[in-house]
């Protein structure tokens, strides 16, 4: 089957491409960053499924749903959103939304939304991949990866300042700096530091 991921954020369409390769089923996983190129995608080789953000830097994510939908009828759709709530689309788009995941579930979600479109049964006890991610992550240092572990696990800035021995100030620092450096903040951050230690690691 082929997928593409439509997602202006490239660390996070990176692990959702590493989570969905290890899938079983022999999955053909394409990225776009941009209206413009899942556009080009979709009418050169259009997808078996899109796994789409909503708001990219240069429009809407529907617009590269209308677009497939043209070119191939039967193609699904799965929605990644902050905000799924938030979702405004044509009604012929509907059909084909096989899913609306928020964005922090989303490595979670999603592998279980894609082998639904399969039809392929969940593999017990199959960790999810965790391939490093390179370039932006090793500019952390090892105090900030750290405190990045704790952000995935859920704690607040109070309970890592906690849990590190550290000052309140220390924690709220240390989580400015590794947005800075990542480039990612709120539900993305929480999604990105989560995947350092999926359930079951």
């Amino acid at each position: 089957m082929d997928v593409l991921i439509l997602d202006d954020h490239v660390l996070i369409a990176q692990l959702l491409c590493r989570s969905l390769q290890a899938l079983p089923g022999g999955l053909n996983v394409s990225l776009a960053h941009s209206v413009m190129s899942g556009i080009e995608c979709c009418r050169q080789s259009p997808p078996d499924l899109l796994i789409m953000d909503l708001a990219l830097p240069d429009g809407s994510g529907v617009t590269v749903a209308e677009t497939l939908l043209e070119q191939r009828a039967d193609a699904k759709v799965i929605v990644l959103s902050a905000d799924p709530q938030r979702l405004v689309c044509s009604r012929h788009l509907h059909h084909c939304i096989a899913a609306v995941i928020d964005k922090t579930d989303a490595l979670d979600r999603l592998s279980e939304e894609v082998r639904a479109i399969q039809g392929t049964p969940a593999v017990q006890g199959v960790p999810a991949d965790q391939a490093s991610t390179k370039g932006p992550m090793e500019e952390l240092t090892a105090r900030e990866m750290g405190v990045l572990r704790l952000i995935g696990r859920g704690l607040s800035s109070e309970a890592i300042a906690q849990a590190l021995d550290i000052s309140l100030h220390t924690a709220k620092t240390h989580r400015r700096n590794i947005t800075s450096k990542l480039g990612v903040k709120g539900g993305r951050l929480v999604l990105l530091a989560a995947s350092l230690d999926p359930p079951g690691s």
